[in-house]
């Protein structure tokens, strides 16, 4: 025999379920009942009565009764939709948006739990866990509720999505969905978060809102932007072996490199990863390099018309030389 059960029917399910579990423990003969649970309020983790075990609402005259039993010899199935506020509501209710959002999904969500289908192949498939005695299968939700009224209105599609992205980021900070839906989670007041993965995951959300803007104006498809695009690419620059001009324009400072022809070549660094050097271009000239290669020009012209002295002031020593030696051989 199945029981199925659905919202406050499911917590009703709970509750036979508890006394069931009393009145035959492990080891005894049960009767062969199975349950079948959506909109689970009970739902170890996200479940409003779960998030707050113990709470009292007095105007509802409603006690929340905690997380649902997961030990017994009943075999269980519950199915959940994200973002339903009586099953997925948030960990750090905190955090206002994500709440807010929670608060509309058990508006606009939680009335439809039961369209999701394990047997429906137009339905992504869901996530599975197993807890004890239950089997969780948990429904991701494209669209979050808090854009609900403005679709109900009108607002064109494509404009939402140009937000959406990073509001759904904002909203999933106030989830630990690493925890198991068996595992019992009471609310909590401040997540734990990691800047480097909060900051990474902004960047890509903020990049496929540019994406979608520029689709909604009928603009060129940007590039995807994430945070390794943050880095700015860095240049190196191919050198040929050096030559004397090359020393003399080492001198100055970090220039690039003049080759034979005149042209220098640029490669940037993420080349290294398959990607072709860029052209090579005709070398800039620059007033300080022109002053340098006509300094150059003059000190040479100066060195050779100064050895050309030396040589020709030895050779007339020498002249002078020879000639005394022979008068004085002739006396």
């Amino acid at each position: 025999m199945s029981a199925r059960g659905y919202s406050q029917c499911a917590v009703i399910a709970n509750i036979e379920k508890r006394k069931l579990a009393e009145q035959y423990p492990e080891g005894t003969e049960a009767p062969d009942i199975d349950f079948v649970l959506s909109g689970d309020l009970n739902l170890p983790n996200g479940g409003l009565s779960a998030r707050f075990p113990g709470l009292y609402v007095p105007i509802l005259d409603v006690t929340f009764n905690g997380p649902e039993r997961t030990d017994t010899q009943f075999g269980t199935v519950s199915i959940t939709r994200q973002y339903d506020g009586f099953a997925d509501f948030p960990l750090y209710p905190l955090n206002l948006v994500a709440t807010a959002n929670a608060l509309l999904g058990a508006l606009y969500l939680h009335p439809y739990d039961l369209e999701p289908s394990l047997a429906d192949p137009g339905t992504p498939p869901p996530i599975h866990t197993k807890t004890g005695d239950t089997d969780y299968y948990y429904f991701e939700t494209e669209d979050l509720p808090l854009f609900a009224p403005l679709r109900m209105i009108g607002v064109p599609e494509p404009l939402i999505d140009v937000v959406e992205p990073v509001v759904k980021v904002v909203v999933e900070l106030g989830y630990d969905r690493t925890i198991p839906p068996g595992e019992p989670t009471p609310a909590r007041l401040i997540p734990p978060l990691n800047p480097a993965t909060v900051a990474g995951d902004l960047v890509d959300a903020v990049g496929e809102g540019i994406t979608n803007a520029a689709a909604l104006i009928g603009a060129p498809k940007p590039s995807a932007v994430t945070h390794d695009d943050l880095v700015a690419p860095q240049r190196m620059i191919a050198r040929e072996p050096a030559t004397t001009t090359d020393r003399l324009n080492a001198a100055t400072g970090p220039v690039k490199s003049v080759i034979g022809d005149g042209r220098t070549i640029g490669r940037s660094a993420r080349s290294d990863n398959g990607s072709h050097a860029t052209t090579a271009r005709p070398a800039r000239k620059t007033p300080v390099r022109d002053a340098l290669n006509n300094a150059s020009t003059d000190i040479t012209t100066v060195v050779t018309k100064v050895s050309d002295s030396m040589k020709q002031a030895l050779s007339g020593s020498a002249d002078d030389s020879d000639q005394g030696g022979g008068a004085g051989a002739a006396r």
